[in-house]
């Protein structure tokens, strides 16, 4: 059996094989995962992790508070959780509404500012999270006064049964609305798109953020 190092090293090498020019942030998945598993990544190189819940990331991100982690929340974002995700995560990948986008600014500390994307509903599927590519410059100017909230880019989580054709598809529609927002947006630079099964894909169509749990951790309990 692989341990995490080993599965590190193998994922570090294929992300440097399909990237180009640029860095790809490599966040490790560790939602259903202990925080020994999370410090096991940490020594061997990984410094940014993600996590869907909020409850169960509060007991790792508390006992691993001396370290210099990154944590990225991925996850669905309900309003009552809005106070506590803005204390404890450096970085959202899921904004899709004006009214989590304000009470995350609300209630960012006063020495903070989140790094957040804006996430996109690539499969325009009224019963999936995210913003429809008609509506994101509308709502990147609704928010563009939220003083705590730093606009990085774009996150997308694709239909997982897509086939990897159509990934591609996928993968490149957001790359041009990346390219097409950078005009006006200049910071709008990072794309979060990319996981276990497509990474290497995503990091050639321009992804700049990979979020890889099994890949580094094996299978969930």
């Amino acid at each position: 059996m692989e341990s995490i190092e080993d599965k590190i090293k193998i994922v570090q090498s294929k992300i440097d094989a399909a990237k180009t020019d640029r860095n790809v942030k490599l966040v490790a998945v560790s939602k259903k995962k202990s925080w020994q598993d999370i410090l096991e990544a940490y020594k061997n190189g990984i410094s940014d992790f993600g996590e869907n819940y909020l409850q169960e990331s509060l007991e790792k991100i508390s006992k691993l508070k001396d370290l210099k982690i990154n944590w990225h929340f991925i996850g669905n974002i309900q309003s009552n959780k809005c106070e506590e995700i803005a204390k404890n995560f450096d970085w959202i990948h899921t904004i899709d509404r004006l009214k989590i986008a304000r009470l995350i600014d609300k209630y960012c500390p006063e020495d903070k500012c989140i790094k957040c994307l804006i996430q996109i509903n690539i499969d325009n599927e009224e019963s999936k999270s995210g913003i429809k590519f008609e509506e994101v410059e509308n709502f990147l100017n609704e928010i563009r006064g939220l003083n705590k909230i730093k606009l990085c880019g774009l996150m997308i989580i694709p239909n997982p049964n897509l086939e990897l054709s159509d990934l591609q598809q996928a993968f490149k529609k957001i790359k041009m609305l990346s390219d097409r927002l950078i005009e006006n947006y200049e910071n709008l630079t990072e794309i979060s798109m990319g996981m276990s099964r497509d990474f290497e894909l995503a990091i050639k169509e321009g992804s700049t953020i990979v979020r890889l749990g099994e890949t580094i951790f094996g299978a969930r309990n």
